[in-house]
């Protein structure tokens, strides 16, 4: 028969046991929050505030063009993007009434597959850094320059990227356009290099030029050379609260020039490039987004901008170059 004592010690000891299991459970529970919190990196969409809109158009003017006729698509869902490049070689003619129909000389289109490429801006502010300055907001600086110098580095790459293992990037505008390429040999550009290369484009391939992407250098010549005609006044709307002068093509049409300072000589010397912006596709994974909470051993937070993008010139015989243009002094 149990005695009371015996009881009162079994009871006692089942006690203990609950108390042992609760404190490991509130361990276990605690352990959890701590991975969940400290450990997992948190994304967060960069959003355009009007300063950043006019930043970003002054650094990159290329891309918010091309992102201004819906020609940057961030609705895509996969690593990898697929593009079908145009080879034309359709004809439209005139035929007897009871003529046979001829044969079609049948467009080709490619197919194209390109993986998405990473563009990151990392963002490193001490802890003592961020609590002892109460002047500006380090941190929300750093993002806003990372958000800046991400899209930069892509307008640069939309102009020239190499594409190649050892630069990460895709291939450029630069390096994918090869049909309509002058090289005017160190002269300076002239109106007849500009038309005749507008008539090539527009009469012999069918492209419809939106966009002159130059330097200063060569805006300079051009200054000179349309003042006469009153050519280089006149300025458009972008629908991006910019306004840019234009080039008056033979056919009438005022086509924008953007002046980009991420376009780099060719060869030692500047280029014009002229594009047709519905055969120029960017697509992103991710837009520009604020990446938290990474992994770190100092005192401090460690963020970084990223961006998934690639793109490609579905029709790159609708574009041209002229490069090799001197500085235009005699």
């Amino acid at each position: 028969m149990t005695t009371l004592q015996e009881l009162e010690a079994k009871v006692a000891s089942q006690n203990e046991q609950l108390n042992n299991l609760s404190k490991a459970y509130d361990n276990l529970q605690k352990d959890s929050r701590m991975m969940v919190t400290g450990d997992a990196p948190v994304s967060t969409q960069i959003q355009y505030t009007p300063e950043l809109k006019s930043k970003v158009f002054e650094r990159a003017p290329f891309f918010r063009f091309l992102e201004s006729k819906g020609r940057v698509d961030n609705s895509f869902n996969s690593v990898y993007a697929g593009f079908y490049i145009e080879n034309d070689n359709s004809l439209a003619m005139w035929i007897d009434e009871n003529e046979d129909i001829p044969a079609a000389n049948a467009s080709s289109y490619t197919e194209a597959m390109s993986k998405m490429k990473t563009l990151i801006h990392p963002i490193d502010v001490s802890l003592m850094a961020q609590m002892g300055n109460n002047a500006i907001d380090i941190l929300a600086r750093e993002i806003d320059k990372g958000f800046i110098k991400v899209t930069n580095q892509l307008d640069n790459t939309l102009l020239q990227g190499k594409g190649t293992a050892g630069t990460k990037d895709f291939e450029g505008f630069t390096k994918q356009v090869t049909s309509n390429v002058e090289d005017i040999s160190g002269e300076g550009i002239s109106e007849d290099a500009i038309d005749d290369m507008l008539t090539e484009i527009i009469d012999g391939n069918g492209g419809v030029v939106d966009c002159i992407v130059t330097t200063n250098n060569v805006a300079k010549q051009l200054k000179k050379i349309v003042a006469p005609y009153r050519r280089y006044n006149d300025k458009v709307d972008l629908g991006l609260g910019h306004r840019v002068t234009v080039y008056e093509a033979p056919n009438g049409a005022e086509i924008p020039i953007l002046i980009d300072s991420n376009l780099n000589q060719i060869s030692n010397k500047d280029a014009m490039l002229f594009a047709d912006s519905s055969t120029i596709e960017v697509k992103r994974l991710l837009a520009p987004t604020l990446m938290t909470n990474l992994p770190t051993n100092k005192l401090g937070t460690k963020n970084a901008v990223v961006s998934f993008a690639t793109a490609n010139n579905i029709g790159e015989f609708k574009n041209g170059i002229i490069k090799g243009i001197g500085d235009g002094e005699e």
